[in-house]
């Protein structure tokens, strides 16, 4: 093998690399915007859903009611909450009953 094929066959080695370092990297960039827009999506769902909400307890009737009457909008987007990013519950619940709520929807 003559060496122009030697080195044509090693660029297009590298070229492979390259070409799957950016497929990586772009597949990764794409399910972390999906995941964070998942979690904004269900975010707003719920906001919607509690914007007459006062009080703790009645947020907590109101999942309850969700998840006994088939609520799936609001009960997936709570789950899906729990999932990514239980913190954002804090609005309308304490940490205490972020875990009670997201058992609940399970």
């Amino acid at each position: 093998m003559n060496k122009l094929m030697s080195v044509f066959l090693v660029l297009l080695a590298l070229s492979g690399w390259i070409t799957g370092g950016v497929f990586i990297y772009g597949t990764t960039m794409n399910h972390n915007y999906a995941t964070k827009m998942a979690g904004a999506n269900a975010f707003n769902i719920i906001e919607q859903s509690l914007h007459n909400t006062d009080s703790e307890a009645a947020v907590l009737a109101k999942v309850m009611l969700w998840k006994q009457e088939g609520w799936t909008a609001q009960t997936g987007s709570i789950a899906t909450l729990c999932q990514s990013d239980r913190q954002q519950l804090r609005h309308w619940v304490t940490a205490k009953n972020i875990s009670k709520i997201c058992k609940l929807v399970q």
